[in-house]
C-alpha cells in the first residue's frame, strides 16, 4: 500500500541548498540566494536573555504551549499590534517555528476529504501539511498580470461544499505580493458567508516595503472568531535557528484549541526553554532592530532588482514585502538539453554558483518561473545582481549545451 508520506517531496530548495554547500566545501564561492534564511544576527537583548536562562537552570520542562511570561507578551503583541480579539494567553499555543504552528494547525482542523483553498504558487509545505492531515490542497491561481493578487472573486469560484478553510499568506513566498485590506475584507465576507475556517500565515508581517502596511485579517469583521493566526519569530527577530512560532486562537475555537493542545503534547511536549526566554526578550525588548532589518531588505531588493531587470531571460516582479524575488523565465534557451526552470537553476549553480529556486517547487503555476531569496549578506546579494546578466547573457551562446 502507498504511504501518504510517499505523496510528498524532499523540497527543492533543500536539493539546491546540498549542491551549493557541496560546492562550497570544495573552495568555491557561492551565493545563497536560494532559502529565506535571515543573515542577521538575533538582537544582543535576546542573545543575553538566553545566556541568563543557561546560567539560572531554566532548562527543564516547560508548560507545553509555552512558558506563561511569553504567551502573556504574546498576547500583548496580538491585541495591540495585530488587532485581534484573543481572550487571553491560554488561547497562545507556542510552537516549534511556524512551520510546527502550521502542521499542528491544519491537523486540529481537518477531517479526510476536507478540502483547504490556497493560493498557487504557494509554499510546497502548505500543501503537504494539508495532505498530511487528509485533506485536499484546492489551488487558486495568482497572476503576474493581476499583480499576483489573491482575488475573493477567484476564491469563490473554488468553494465546494468539502470546503473546511481558507489559508492566506501575506506577505506572500515565494512572489512577495502584499494583500491590500480591500482584498482581506473580501475574503473575510466569504468566509463568513459559506462558514469557513481562515488559516492565517503571516510569518513576513514585519518585511513590508515602501510604506505599506500589514493587515492581520483576523482583526477584520467577519474574520475575528473564525481566523486562526499563525507567526513566527524566524523571520521578524533572525531567530531561524531558534524555532520559535505561535498560534492565536480566537475564544469561540475551544474544540480546536484543545486538539492543538494535545498536538503540542503529542509532537514535541513544548519548546526549547532557553529559546523561549529568548523570544520573551525580543518581543519586550526595543522593536526598532526589526524595522531596521526591513529597511535594509528593501535596499537588497533593490539591488537584486535592478540586476535581474538588466539580465535576459528573466522578467521580474517587484516584491512589496517578504525577502524573495519572483521571475518569469523568457525565451530561455536551456541547459543540458533541458529548458525548464529547474535547468535554469542548475546553470547558475554550475556557471556562477548563484542559488535560486525553481518555480516550479511551489505548485503548477510556478512552472516556468524562479525564485531568488535576498535574505542572504547583502555584499552576497550586490554581487549576484552584478554576475546575473553577464552570466545569463552567455547562456546564449551556449544554447542548449
Amino acid at each position: 500500500m502507498a504511504h501518504v508520506m510517499d505523496q510528498l517531496s524532499l523540497g527543492a530548495i533543500v536539493q539546491v541548498r546540498d549542491r551549493l554547500l557541496a560546492q562550497q566545501a570544495r573552495g568555491r564561492k557561492v551565493f545563497r540566494l536560494e532559502s529565506g534564511d535571515p543573515s542577521f544576527d538575533i538582537p544582543e537583548w535576546v542573545r543575553e536573555a538566553m545566556e541568563r536562562a543557561l546560567r539560572e537552570g531554566l532548562t527543564h520542562y516547560t508548560p507545553s504551549t509555552g512558558i506563561l511570561p511569553l504567551r502573556e507578551a504574546i498576547l500583548e503583541k496580538v491585541r495591540e499590534e495585530n488587532g485581534l480579539r484573543i481572550p487571553d494567553p491560554d488561547h497562545i499555543v507556542v510552537t516549534n517555528g511556524g512551520m510546527h504552528g502550521l502542521y499542528i494547525l491544519f491537523r486540529a482542523i481537518i477531517e479526510p476529504g476536507d478540502e483547504v483553498i490556497l493560493p498557487d504558487p504557494m509554499w510546497t509545505e502548505i500543501a503537504e501539511h494539508i495532505r498530511l492531515s487528509g485533506g485536499v490542497p484546492v489551488t487558486v491561481r495568482l497572476r503576474l498580470e493581476e499583480g499576483y493578487r489573491y482575488a475573493p472573486e477567484a476564491i469563490a469560484e473554488a468553494i465546494t461544499p468539502r470546503t473546511r478553510a481558507i489559508f492566506v499568506n501575506t506577505p506572500h513566498n515565494p512572489t512577495g505580493a502584499v494583500l491590500p485590506r480591500e482584498a482581506l475584507e473580501g475574503i473575510a465576507r466569504l468566509a463568513e458567508e459559506h462558514d469557513l475556517l481562515l488559516v492565517s500565515d503571516e510569518a513576513y508581517e514585519h518585511i513590508i516595503f515602501d510604506g505599506l502596511e500589514h493587515v492581520s485579517i483576523g482583526s477584520l469583521p467577519g474574520a475575528r472568531e473564525r481566523t486562526l493566526s499563525v507567526f513566527s519569530l524566524s523571520k521578524s527577530y533572525a531567530m531561524s535557528g531558534l524555532r520559535l512560532g505561535y498560534v492565536a486562537v480566537p475564544g469561540s475555537q475551544g474544540k480546536i484549541l484543545e486538539r492543538l493542545k494535545k498536538l503540542v503534547r503529542c509532537t514535541i511536549n513544548g519548546v526549547n526553554s532557553v529559546a523561549q526566554y529568548g523570544a520573551l526578550a525580543a518581543l519586550t525588548g526595543p522593536q526598532d532592530y526589526t524595522r531596521a532589518m526591513a529597511a535594509e531588505y528593501q535596499r537588497r531588493r533593490d539591488l537584486l532588482l535592478a540586476g535581474v531587470e538588466r539580465a535576459p531571460y528573466l522578467e521580474p516582479f517587484k516584491p512589496s514585502g517578504a525577502f524573495y524575488l519572483w521571475a518569469k523565465i523568457v525565451g530561455w534557451p536551456g541547459y543540458q538539453g533541458r529548458r525548464d526552470d529547474w535547468s535554469l537553476t542548475e546553470y547558475l549553480i554550475d556557471r556562477a554558483g548563484i542559488g535560486s529556486s525553481p518555480g516550479s517547487a511551489f505548485g503548477p503555476a510556478g512552472e516556468g518561473h524562479i525564485r531568488f531569496a535576498f535574505s542572504c549578506a547583502t555584499e552576497q546579494v550586490e554581487e549576484a545582481a552584478r554576475l546575473l546578466p553577464e552570466v545569463l547573457q552567455a547562456a546564449g551562446g551556449e544554447g542548449s549545451g
